[in-house]
């Protein structure tokens, strides 16, 4: 190689050479301070794109079993709270037992209920407070009006002398026996069946049907040119109770109602509707008249309900006869020409008492929010929503002393007070089915699902007697049964959501294994190549200096 002082080509090489050694040494400095071996995009570009992935993915599956965590941690202090609740109910099994014997006597089986009713206000009290970060985790059903229903099972209707329905077909026989005792043992859906009026002027139904705290849905009338419309077209004597009825849609042409068109000395209590009913005049929600000392009570109506002509009620279009309506109320919409009430279309000597209405009334003539016509009926402790009626009156026509307009707040405040029947339907919902998020992904096979609910209600058990104790045996076995199913349920989404946790465990324990394969530094091999790089950095260095003295060499030759 030749000498010259212009260009140090040695220099030159030994210059890249340190360059590189350093760059080398400079990375595997940072793998070694890292602990990764991919660093940046161009350390690898397929490996930094799926160890991107992979790290998504590990974050999220943390994330999935500290949900799980959570749900686990939930389901215990529900069935912890469950196990309060079936100590109390052992409990009041025990007093139910205890006053069953014959032996005490009044005091003392004074003194009894006085415990059970502590043990009830306990359990109440248990559901009520039971929650989690903020979630309640029970609630028990509203069943119809604010009176609860003391639920039959089939072995107690059987011994009460009921007959069961479970079926469309065996409710609609109820018209081949119009004496009969009935009571439904679930809920009944008449979507397209062809429902056939039970009771008529020629034969009335006469007896009872005991809802048992179920809904009829979908009942489907449209008979426009008949009178007597309803789920009973007539009843005299009979009794209805513990019944709903929801999306029903009623039309006839005279006394029509969705559970009764015509009630003649017959009861009709602890009902609902929802839904729409109309006709040419007589119409209401729960019956078209209830008529010669008829009672309803215990009810209410969020039906719209509409008359072509005459006696329109959002509850009941005709209360006559020495009949009466009290602790009941309607929220639905209501129309018609003449004597249009919110509540009642005409009061004929009839009484109505405890009850409001807060819908809105349109009509031509004796047209009020709560009353249409008053004829000589009495009236006590009775509201209307003067902001939602339309109205300027609470009767159209007749005597309005007993009815007093409120506003809407005030209605509502009267109702939380407990003067008014209808608190449970202005309760905020709870929503008791919680989503557990055990996967990473938005679909249905990331999450478990559980209803907190209960099916059962305790109010109304008295072991005052040995005979009510006796009843209230059977009652509280049943309570339990339902107690206990839930704390299977919660036992088994336990179960889930063990198995949840392990499955997660396995994907975090795979995926770290397999970003620890693609991502982590091999620390003895990565040791090797910086030892080797920091080698090659100092000789580069030494040599350069050697390098940069060939010029001075050349200089000698002058």
């Amino acid at each position: 190689m030749s000498l010259t002082i212009t260009t140090n080509h040695v220099s030159n090489i030994v210059q890249k050479n340190l360059a590189c050694s350093t760059a080398r040494l400079n990375s595997a400095i940072e793998k070694l301070t890292t602990g990764f071996k991919i660093n940046h995009a161009g350390d690898n570009a397929a490996g930094y794109s799926i160890s991107t992935q992979y790290s998504s993915k590990l974050s999220s599956y943390q994330i999935a079993q500290s949900n799980t965590a959570m749900g686990m941690d939930l389901l215990t202090t529900a069935e912890e709270n469950l196990n309060l609740v079936t100590s109390h109910l052992s409990r009041m099994r025990d007093l139910a037992e205890q006053a069953s014997n014959g032996i005490y006597g009044k005091d003392s089986l004074n003194a009894i209920q006085a415990e059970f009713n502590i043990r009830i206000d306990e359990i109440r009290r248990i559901i009520s407070n039971a929650e989690y970060n903020g979630i309640k985790l029970f609630k028990e059903p509203i069943i119809t009006n604010d009176e609860e229903v003391a639920i039959l099972t089939e072995e107690e209707a059987l011994a009460q002398g009921y007959s069961i329905i479970k079926t469309a077909d065996q409710l609609q026989a109820m018209k081949n026996n119009l004496g009969g005792k009935y009571i439904l043992m679930k809920d009944i859906d008449l979507s397209g069946y062809n429902w056939d009026v039970v009771g008529n002027i020629n034969n009335p139904f006469t007896g009872e049907l005991n809802g048992n705290g179920h809904s009829i849905t979908n009942l489907i009338l449209n008979r426009d040119t008949y009178d007597y419309v309803g789920l009973i077209g007539r009843m005299e004597g009979g009794k209805i109770t513990n019944l709903g009825l929801e999306d029903a849609e009623v039309n006839g042409k005279m006394w029509v109602g969705a559970i009764a068109g015509y009630s003649y000395n017959s009861t009709i209590s602890n009902c609902f509707v929802a839904g729409r009913v109309s006709g040419y005049s007589d119409v209401g929600a729960v019956a078209g008249s209830n008529i010669y000392s008829s009672v309803v009570k215990d009810c209410y109506s969020l039906a719209s309900v509409s008359a072509d002509d005459y006696r329109a009620g959002g509850l009941v279009g005709h209360n006559t006869d020495n009949s009466t309506i009290t602790n009941s109320f309607s929220k639905g919409d209501v129309s018609g020409n003449t004597s249009v009430g919110g509540l009642v279309g005409q009061n004929s000597q009839g009484s109505i008492s405890k009850s409001y209405s807060s819908g809105s009334v349109t009509g031509n003539s004796n047209t009020a929010g709560f009353l249409g016509w008053n004829d000589n009926g009495t009236l006590n402790t009775c509201y209307w929503d003067t902001q939602k009626s339309g109205q300027t009156g609470g009767v159209g026509l007749g005597n309005a002393a007993g009815v007093t307009g409120v506003t809407s707040a005030e209605l509502k405040e009267l109702i939380l007070s407990g003067m008014l029947p209808g608190a449970a339907l202005l309760q905020p919902q709870i929503n008791t089915e919680i989503y557990f998020q055990v996967g990473i992904n938005s679909g249905m096979e990331s999450q478990i699902m559980i209803d907190t609910a209960f099916d059962f209600s305790i109010s109304g058990m008295a072991i005052s007697s040995s005979e009510s104790a006796r009843k209230a045996l059977n009652r509280i076995d049943s309570i339990m049964s339902v107690v206990s199913s839930k704390q299977t349920e919660i036992g088994s989404v336990y179960n889930r959501l063990e198995s949840a946790l392990e499955s997660i465990s396995v994907s975090v324990d795979n995926i770290t294994s397999s970003l620890s394969t693609m991502r982590d530094a091999d620390i003895g091999e990565v040791s090797s190549e910086y030892i080797r790089n920091q080698i090659l950095q100092q000789a580069s260095a030494t040599l350069l200096s050697t390098a940069n003295q060939a010029p001075a060499a050349a200089l000698q030759l002058l």
